[in-house]
């Protein structure tokens, strides 16, 4: 049974926290989540590394190649966006592949779900929403200034056709396809970290800590107080 600090769910911050991927372990082929739904143990595919700061923190470090994470879609149904608002907030130090990068997703290319992945050769983050429903049957926003091999905290709220998009805390300038980012179509897909909805290419290269999820939309204030309380974490 995953054990939680007391007073987990008291956090503001905390509330409405579908997953908290901490990555304390230190060593295993899992990582547990923190937040209050304590999805079943996520499983990390061919070895991962498990590595540290210069601070100490724990963080998980993928090859680029086939490492990833993954969750099965029966235990991640609370993470089947529609029309509601969410969050997605995590730290990120990526390395130069010459596709897109996958961070977190539970989607089907043109079919359902929502994707969140980074592009080394113009240092973009990119959010996709998927809905074969509607036309076209993909629609999504991104943001610049994703340089790799630096930390950096992401951010993104949801609520609306317009998603916004922070780095550090502050908000950023985000390019929307026209008429902004259509509900997604309902996902019954495993969540993945590191890689395409397929498991078979678009693999992350680099570390990542403290990936969550919430079932709300953060405010500047909130991704402000998330990246002043970790930064020396990653001595920013």
């Amino acid at each position: 049974m995953m054990v939680i600090a007391a007073g987990y769910d008291k956090k503001i911050l905390n509330h409405r926290m579908l997953l908290d991927l901490p990555f304390n372990e230190g060593a295993d082929t899992i990582t547990r989540d923190c937040a209050s739904p304590h999805h079943q143990d996520i499983d990390l595919i061919n070895t991962p590394t498990w590595v540290s700061t210069a601070s100490g923190l724990g963080v998980i470090q993928l090859d680029g190649v086939d490492q990833y994470l993954e969750c099965p879609a029966a235990n991640t149904v609370d993470l089947n966006f529609t029309t509601g608002d969410y969050s997605i907030v995590g730290w990120i130090n990526y390395q130069i592949l010459a596709t897109s990068q996958i961070v977190i997703g539970r989607y089907g290319v043109d079919l359902d779900g929502w994707e969140l992945y980074l592009y080394s050769v113009n240092n973009t983050l990119s959010l996709r929403h998927h809905h074969s429903s509607l036309a076209p049957p993909r629609t999504g926003c991104y943001s610049e200034g994703w340089a790799t091999n630096i930390w950096h905290l992401f951010g993104i709220s949801r609520s609306g056709l317009y998603p916004t998009m922070y780095r550090n805390g502050f908000e950023v300038e985000v390019a929307y396809d026209i008429g902004g980012l259509q509900d997604p179509d309902t996902c019954n897909r495993d969540l993945v970290i590191g890689t395409r909805y397929t498991k078979g290419s678009n693999w992350y290269k680099g570390m990542m800590a403290n990936m969550r999820i919430l079932g709300k939309a953060l405010t500047l204030e909130d991704h402000r107080f998330i990246f002043e309380t970790e930064r020396h974490w990653f001595r920013l």
